[in-house]
């Protein structure tokens, strides 16, 4: 009886779902959709990077843009520039109080004669023997780090973010300087506090552009320099011209480049503009300094199978570096 039962209700419930088939509504095939166009008026925005096309940080400043376009509904159109192509690259925080660019990512040790010894403190040249990147990040993001760069830009711009790199190279160089006597005399290209510190082992210290570097070295107007991470002096070329790379990048073990926007741009723009504005740029960070990170791997590989020369700078320079860098500050 109960095998009877079982069965018939099966049978109702195929019967039932057949008969549902037939009599349900034929459905139209559904078309693409096209992206719903910019609800209300859409602002347009350029952006100048201080470092060249081809390398990681460019890529996430790219990725950034993309993000807030797609994040605005099209409402926040940002068009990236790198290096050079619409102003020197020393001259991005003047372009952008001035609104030639409404965007920079800038390197505030740049900016000493505008900012003041400030600059020091703001890790975009990195600070010798100082926090690494995550440091640095935590630091910005709440440590108070941003006030303290809307503070020191307050007459250029405001700080919405900032890009990060992993640590730098020690140096390009045509021959080992693992030591503190090794820097006597030696004309060496960096800028930033490490300027300070090079100095009184006896460098000579000048600051060089990074798309000078190359020529400055075959010129013999340097010896040597530091300049960013593997990934960043790969695509420059400065293996072509020096044979060794130094490690660690003690003088930079982190850094971060801010995001600076023109003021009468910013204040411009509509709350929830502002708003996708200042959360792309910190999702920026965590992008550039993964992307980084890999092509700094990568970049290794490349200085390896070139047959680059590594050296490594001795833990008691190391410790000497580290005392003279907390006497500075």
């Amino acid at each position: 009886m109960k095998k009877g039962l079982l069965l018939t209700v099966v049978s109702l419930v195929v019967v039932g779902s057949f008969l549902a088939t037939g009599c349900a509504p034929e459905t139209t095939p559904t078309t693409p959709t096209t992206p719903a166009e910019p609800a209300g008026e859409v602002y347009h925005a350029v952006w100048q990077d201080i470092d060249p096309a081809g390398q990681a940080q460019w890529f996430a400043i790219v990725n950034t843009c993309e993000r807030v376009e797609a994040a605005s509904n099209g409402r926040l159109i940002i068009e990236p520039h790198p290096e050079g192509e619409i102003v020197p690259r020393n001259d991005v925080t003047p372009a952008v109080a001035d609104g030639v660019v409404q965007i920079i990512t800038n390197n505030p040790a740049m900016d000493q004669g505008r900012i003041g010894p400030a600059t020091y403190m703001l890790t975009a040249s990195g600070l010798p023997a100082g926090p690494s990147t995550i440091e640095c990040l935590a630091w910005l993001y709440r440590g108070g780090g941003i006030d303290m760069l809307n503070e020191a830009y307050k007459d250029y711009a405001y700080c919405v973010g900032a890009s990060a790199g992993a640590a730098e190279l020690f140096c390009h160089s045509k021959k080992p300087l693992s030591t503190a006597a090794d820097f006597k005399g030696l004309k060496f290209r960096t800028m930033g506090m490490w300027a300070e510190v090079l100095s009184q082992y006896g460098a000579a210290v000048t600051t060089v552009a990074g798309s000078e570097l190359y020529s400055a070295v075959e010129r013999g107007v340097l010896d040597a320099f530091e300049f960013g991470p593997p990934s960043t002096n790969w695509v420059y070329g400065f293996h072509e011209i020096c044979p060794y790379i130094g490690l660690p990048g003690i003088q930079s073990p982190g850094y971060t480049k801010p995001v600076l926007v023109n003021k009468e741009f910013f204040d411009g723009l509509p709350a929830d503009l502002q708003s996708i504005l200042r959360h792309e740029c910190m999702a920026l960070s965590l992008d550039s300094y993964n992307l980084v990170a890999y092509a700094d791997a990568e970049a290794m590989q490349n200085y390896e199978e070139y047959g680059t020369k590594i050296f490594y700078v001795e833990d008691s320079f190391q410790e000497d570096i580290a005392k003279r860098t907390r006497e500075l500050c």
